[in-house]
């Protein structure tokens, strides 16, 4: 592939899951304020999101493939982002405990050669198991859950054991990435 394929994030969980295409990436993180951006209900906000840190990263690269995306939890009309505390953490899996979840994923693929665009929110239904004080202690005292929306991430053992049931896309919930929509992108970008 001609094309550079760049990264507009950080997490360690999309960068595993974009490397099993085994293509080089390069990595360009897209530092914006989230809170500055408008929108009407959580399914744009997570697209909004993506879409902005895919524009900020698209306008200094020729020939390119951006990969952006954003992925937090929703939960009886709460958005449920980082906690900003281990006591918040707690309360955040209390909350989900044993209720079904929506996790939204927005994401967002720019091809700044022909500037084809992609853009949606995958919304993956997970249902949480019924956790007891104990779990969530070990959990929160073990895990890095400040660095999770709604304080896990199933990308690793220890976050997935918590969940019962998921329907969606499972990428877009295991590493906040729709893996499949992503190849179409790029085979759409190659044929065209």
């Amino acid at each position: 592939m001609s094309k550079k394929i760049i990264l507009a994030s950080q997490s360690k969980q999309r960068l595993k899951i974009v490397k099993t295409l085994a293509l080089p990436i390069e990595i360009i993180p897209a530092d914006l304020d989230e809170q500055a951006i408008p929108f009407v209900n959580q399914y744009d906000k997570a697209e909004k999101i993506a879409l902005a840190k895919a524009e900020k990263i698209a306008v200094s690269q020729k020939n390119a493939i951006i990969i952006a995306a954003d992925t937090f939890c929703y939960l009886d009309g709460r958005i449920l982002e980082k906690p900003k505390s281990l006591k918040e953490a707690k309360e955040m899996l209390h909350f989900q405990s044993g209720k079904v979840i929506e996790v939204l994923t927005g994401y967002a693929f720019v091809d700044t050669a022909s500037n084809f665009l992609k853009s949606g929110c995958e919304v993956i239904s997970v249902t949480m198991r019924t956790l007891s004080d104990q779990e969530i202690d070990r959990y929160v005292d073990t895990e890095p859950v400040l660095t999770w929306s709604a304080a896990f991430s199933p990308a690793y053992d220890s976050g997935m054991a918590l969940i019962k049931k998921i329907d969606g896309n499972f990428t877009a919930f295991s590493h906040g990435l729709p893996i499949d929509l992503l190849v179409d992108f790029i085979k759409q970008t190659n044929d065209g």
